[in-house]
């Protein structure tokens, strides 16, 4: 097998740490009166989660991406595992009211960070297996089945945000896998028929989505973060104040190097600076699909696809909130804002992204494939045949 490391990926997560490390000791430190006597204290932690992210990133990047596939399973059951102990006195942690994290000591643990990746991993295995078939409904159902208990888990803890992330991506799987335009429109408006019910049960979901249209009616409470982040972009104009003299983060933005660390880089390095943050997540998304359509099979397809779209994704969401564009939700910016559990499960993420790339075929997908429409019958587990390919003195065929 030819493994090759794909490099840009690893440059552009590269610079998007590094940059990351130095912003959350700009927000964080740097004249921020609101850390005096800790001042390297979410440096050191992030640092941290960053070490432990990149061992995770190298164990799954040598790791052969039929590995993830045979062992689906046990990742789910263990991130599953990891939810329930959210609920467990002496295992969960709770802040503001929600049981997100399992605590050990000082160390706290989001297991939904992972849990997206788990449903993620299990689904493209499934749609593996019955690719070519999904317009069928029965297969279809099952699909739909596969992140449900997860997703219960994680709402009631309770964590709508991460809830809705998880079923987008799952929809965007079942899309990429060729799910049939009336089943998803009938997907589309499930959704919005479960998802606002769930939206309005609590009241501070109904504020979030009230602050979104008017700020300025909540500008002491949810719409506080959102004015002063304004102010903030306002402030830094083209250039920027200058690396570690943002006034924001030092009166007026609540932990800056947060969900919000996006304005205290609109602050300081201007709208250059956080014109290149976008750019630097473009270059992600680019290399992202990329490395997908160049997978060896439907199962890296599907998985390398919908990784990119979560990592993207959360970055384009999170910058939304910052300057106004969608609803607010606490959703970090990856690899930049604070954040142990997610900076490891993205990290993990790059790392399966780069063990996808390794094993990537020389000719592009679309020459090298081709779907076939069986008889539809449940008795057939594969539509896509790959004719066999001479690369070299190897054989590859897309079978497994």
């Amino acid at each position: 097998m030819n493994r090759r490391i794909d490099h840009w990926l690893i440059l552009i997560v590269l610079i998007l740490v590094v940059g990351g490390l130095l912003m959350v000791l700009s927000a964080s430190a740097v004249g921020n009166p609101s850390t005096i006597g800790a001042e390297f204290k979410y440096l050191i932690r992030q640092s941290i989660a960053l070490a432990v992210g990149l061992v995770l990133c190298t164990i799954a990047a040598i790791t052969p991406i039929k590995t993830f596939r045979q062992y689906h399973k046990v990742f789910y059951i263990l991130c599953g595992i990891g939810l329930v102990m959210c609920f467990i006195p002496g295992f969960s942690n709770t802040s503001h009211g929600a049981a997100r994290w399992v605590g050990f000591g000082s160390v706290n643990f989001q297991p939904s960070a992972f849990a997206k990746i788990a449903v993620l991993v299990s689904m493209a295995h499934y749609l593996h297996n019955w690719r070519g078939q999904i317009h069928q409904l029965p297969i279809l159902i099952r699909a739909i089945a596969i992140p449900v208990p997860l997703m219960f888990l994680i709402l009631i803890e309770p964590d709508f945000g991460t809830t809705l992330i998880i079923s987008a991506l799952c929809f965007s799987m079942l899309v990429i896998a060729g799910m049939q335009a009336k089943h998803i429109i009938i997907s589309f408006f499930s959704l919005i028929i479960i998802g606002i019910p769930v939206l309005i049960m609590e009241e501070y979901r109904l504020r979030r989505v009230l602050t979104f249209w008017d700020p300025w009616e909540f500008r002491q409470g949810e719409g506080y973060q959102i004015i002063q982040s304004w102010i903030a972009m306002h402030q830094g104009g083209l250039f920027g104040e200058g690396l570690g003299n943002s006034v924001s983060k030092r009166q007026f933005l609540p932990e800056p190097w947060t969900d919000f660390i996006a304005a205290v880089i609109a602050e300081e390095l201007g709208f250059i600076g956080i014109t290149f943050v976008i750019l630097l997540f473009c270059a992600f998304l680019w290399r992202g699909f990329y490395i997908a359509s160049r997978a060896r099979d439907a199962f890296s397809l599907f998985l390398a696809t919908t990784l990119t779209i979560m990592i993207t994704g959360e970055a384009l969401f999170n910058l939304g909130v910052v300057m106004g564009l969608v609803p607010p939700k606490g959703l970090v910016l990856p690899f930049i804002s604070y954040g142990s559990s997610a900076m490891m499960a993205n990290m993990f993420a790059v790392g399966i992204l780069l063990s996808i790339s390794a094993e990537k075929r020389d000719i592009p997908f679309d020459k090298g494939w081709k779907l076939e429409n069986p008889p539809l019958d449940s008795s057939s587990h594969s539509s896509l045949v790959a004719e066999p390919l001479i690369i070299g003195e190897h054989h590859v065929s897309g079978q497994d």
